[in-house]
């Protein structure tokens, strides 16, 4: 494994070998989206300053087994880069997963055996255990997010923002 370093390490190509959906998001402040405990109210800084903002918000944190060619890996695809995988927001596709039995199992296994292009970097204060997701090219041709896939097993259309519009 390379050294953490601030600067991005970008593999030639990954293989997702497995994807944890049974805790992929965390709850955030609606304003500067640092993490706020699951129990907890809104930010204690933000909510002073613009008490009408929403309190909190869902952000994606996604565990992420890869294989590169010369080793196997854990990182985390955060909000951004776990967003081009699984094709919405967080809250959106939560409350998708929940309102339909083993839809988030199904979303782990359509990202197994996914070949990516992944630019990886160690945190900023370099203590988190793996190393994160910057970004994520997909390298399949026709490559769709996981929502799309879920929609048509579960024969949803309109649960979820477009991908292409959500940007």
């Amino acid at each position: 494994m390379p050294s953490p370093s601030p600067s991005p390490w970008t593999p030639p190509f990954c293989t997702i070998l497995s994807a944890d959906t049974d805790n992929l998001a965390y709850r955030a402040c609606s304003l500067c989206e640092r993490a706020l405990p699951d129990l907890g109210g809104p930010c204690s800084l933000c909510s002073r300053r613009n008490p009408s903002l929403p309190p909190t918000k869902l952000l994606y944190r996604l565990l992420l087994s890869i294989a590169t060619s010369d080793q196997v890996l854990v990182v985390v695809a955060f909000d951004r880069a776990a967003r081009a995988l699984l094709g919405c927001p967080a809250s959106d596709f939560l409350q998708f997963c929940s309102a339909r039995d083993g839809a988030a199992r199904t979303a782990g296994q359509l990202l197994e055996g996914e070949m990516c292009r992944l630019t990886l970097k160690a945190s900023k204060k370099g203590n988190a255990e793996h190393l994160r997701v910057v970004s994520v090219e997909p390298l399949r041709t026709g490559f769709r997010p996981v929502i799309h896939s879920l929609r048509e097993i579960y024969g949803d259309g309109e649960s979820c923002v477009n991908f292409d519009q959500a940007f």
